[in-house]
């Protein structure tokens, strides 16, 4: 018998033999995936008659014992006292969870599908003789739920399960994460779910259709298991712990690799934005291109040095969206991602959150409203797409902004006449079960200002340009730099150049001119510690 307490959730198989491929069974695939790091397998079979499926556990059984793994059955609590298996996992239109417990005695584990906060306020008030651990999801969308009473909830949702968790004290109960998870997303959803103490990360994941429908189910686990175990996410150059001051040396050697790379950075933005962008790219020694066709995605990501620019300003169509976010993340090639209008619309917000949930940005950047929103800091919905000020004190702006870096795992950066960054990237690195390596208050946050510049609100797209300006520092950047660093360069050039063009144009109009002029003039000098714009450190 297993000890309970001390079940590794990390990798957690669950079965479904109609997933089959030629020349295996439900044994091999279990087997091979024993072999090769699977530490806990659910016998999941919905359409297999009792005697059938008693047989198939038997034999499952034999192979865990071999392994020294726990065996689980899915819902029928009959098989598995029956075989005397390890434990049950059932879901919420299942047997109740005191019966289950009553039949089973303290010593067998029981597992429980929960996908909302009331489930586990139930569970919570239970208490820790009831339910052993919950699969929380689904995270998304799944072949193996063929009627799903759940909508995907993606890494945010999961997390808000977490922080229920910790709010109610359920210390106990164990997490794995369930539905849709595969090798392309494992180390982002790792990544970015933990509760918004940092205490709480999530045990395991769970997948199905990676390994059963495998026709190399070892390879397949020692994937998986790989993946689990390196414990990070590099998803771009420059996440390496960084020293949390900035200067102008950093600065000057981020403008300095800059110059050397590059960069080519692809805009998928607003119309408004594409022409005035396309010039701050060149004023900054960069190459632009506006390209929303799905074939070159891939092509283009795997340039070296290539950025993406995602600017929401103009409603794109979600697919097209998903493709080149899948593509640069594939390339391990900085995102920097501008949710206009945030909450503006339902349709803002449902193409923003979609966004949210299936990518990994390098850098989020925003105006008041659009962090504050992002953060649930903002009463109502914004105005508009350039609602900037809310009449908020800096303190929340600070706030907002580390709580969005936390949980997107981002450099957060919110705009306004005090621009605020802040790093939530935790070193690329997470742990099962060990929580966050930091708190959302915990992170280095830096504010950058040169005084008001109040034409800067008076043209289109000069914050959409912000975002080209970062794209150009983060995707010139290598390794021997930092993301924190190289997006603080680039929001002090953009402030001193828009101070500078403020002195120097003769209004709006002629604004746009001075700006690009003052970003071509400090890019090509490259003297930070001239620059206007002062950063210092919250």
């Amino acid at each position: 018998m297993f000890d309970k307490n001390k079940v590794d959730y990390s990798l957690y198989l669950v079965t479904d033999s109609t997933m089959l491929p030629p020349g295996t069974t439900l044994e091999s695939q279990v087997e091979a995936a024993l072999k090769n790091g699977v530490t806990l397998v659910q016998l999941r079979e919905k359409e297999t008659e009792t005697k059938v499926f008693i047989e198939q556990a038997l034999k499952v059984q034999k192979l865990c014992h071999k392994f020294q793994v726990p065996l689980i059955i899915n819902d029928r609590v009959d098989v598995a006292l029956a075989i005397d298996a390890d434990g049950v996992h059932v879901g919420q239109d299942d047997m109740p969870i005191k019966m289950v417990r009553q039949l089973l005695g303290p010593s067998k584990i029981i597992g429980w599908s929960v996908g909302y906060e009331h489930e586990v306020e139930q569970l919570a008030a239970m208490g820790p003789g009831a339910v052993d651990y919950i699969g929380l999801g689904m995270v998304y969308p799944t072949l193996t739920k063929k009627n799903p009473k759940k909508a995907p909830m993606g890494p945010r949702g999961v997390s808000k399960l977490l922080d229920k968790l910790q709010s109610t004290n359920a210390e106990w109960c164990r997490t794995v994460a369930i539905g849709g998870l595969h090798p392309d997303n494992i180390p982002r959803v790792l990544y970015q779910i933990a509760s918004s103490d940092g205490k709480r990360s999530l045990d395991g994941i769970s997948v199905v259709s990676d390994i059963m429908a495998s026709p190399e189910a070892g390879n397949a686990a020692q994937t998986l298991r790989a993946l689990i175990d390196q414990s990070s996410f590099h998803y771009a150059q420059g996440l390496s712990p960084c020293r949390k001051d900035f200067s102008s040396e950093l600065a000057k050697e981020c403008v300095q690799q800059m110059t050397e790379a590059s960069p080519l950075v692809q805009h998928i933005t607003n119309k408004v934005h594409q022409n005035f962008g396309a010039n701050v790219t060149l004023a900054l020694g960069s190459s632009p291109i506006m390209s929303e066709v799905e074939p070159e995605f891939e092509e283009l990501s795997q340039i070296s040095h290539a950025t993406l620019l995602l600017n929401t300003g103009t409603v794109a169509p979600f697919n097209t969206l998903l493709q080149a976010m899948c593509a640069y993340n594939a390339a391990k090639r900085p995102i920097v991602f501008d949710p206009v209008g945030y909450s503006a619309t339902s349709t803002r917000l449902e193409l923003n959150n979609q966004l949210l949930a299936y990518g990994q940005f390098a850098c989020i950047k925003g105006n008041v409203g659009e962090i504050l929103s992002l953060a649930d800091l903002n009463k109502g919905k914004m105005r508009g797409v350039d609602a900037g000020s809310v009449g908020s004190d800096i303190s929340l702006c600070v706030e907002a902004t580390k709580i969005v870096a936390y949980r997107y795992r981002t450099i957060a950066v919110c705009t306004g006449q005090q621009d605020i960054v802040v790093d939530g990237t935790c070193g690329g690195t997470f742990e099962l079960s060990e929580g966050s390596a930091a708190r959302a208050s915990d992170l280095p946050a830096l504010i950058v200002e040169a005084g008001e510049i109040p034409v800067m609100g008076k043209i289109t797209a000069s914050g959409c340009s912000l975002g080209s300006t970062i794209a150009c520092l983060v995707g010139g950047i290598s390794d021997k730099q930092h993301l924190f660093h190289a997006v603080t360069t680039a929001v002090c050039l953009y402030k001193s150049a828009g101070k500078i063009a403020s002195e120097r144009c003769n209004g709006s109009g002629s604004f746009q001119v001075e700006l690009i002029d003052a970003l071509d003039q400090l890019f090509t000098k490259n003297q930070p510690e001239s620059w206007v714009a002062k950063v210092s450190r919250i």
